[in-house]
């Protein structure tokens, strides 16, 4: 899906359910590789936490484990921000990541 069309379905309010998690992460941009935690994810998004976070309108490759998905951050506030994917992920993609936070938090 495109860029512009996520952007008018954004405006309309939110699509896809998110998920709140805390998984540790890394994003890769023309700045340079950075650590961050992944607070929420949903199919067409994510929220992280990272110290500088990436400016808005910053083109990324979010990465976890065997999860890697390019995306685009929509908004910053404080040390949290926003991330849209270029495409839409897999009900069963945002599970597994769910799962893994999950299996984290039990321990």
């Amino acid at each position: 899906m495109a860029f512009a069309e996520q952007e008018q379905q954004v405006a309309d309010g939110r699509r896809f359910g998110r998920h709140r998690i805390m998984l540790a992460a890394t994003f890769f941009s023309v700045h340079g590789e950075a650590s961050g935690v992944l607070l929420d994810v949903s199919q067409g998004g994510a929220m992280l936490s990272a110290s500088p976070p990436p400016p808005i309108g910053c083109r990324l490759l979010l990465e976890r484990q065997n999860f890697e998905v390019p995306g685009i951050v929509r908004w910053v506030e404080g040390n949290r921000f926003g991330i849209q994917f270029e495409d839409m992920i897999s009900e069963e993609e945002v599970l597994a990541l769910v799962s893994k936070s999950s299996a984290n938090n039990d321990r």
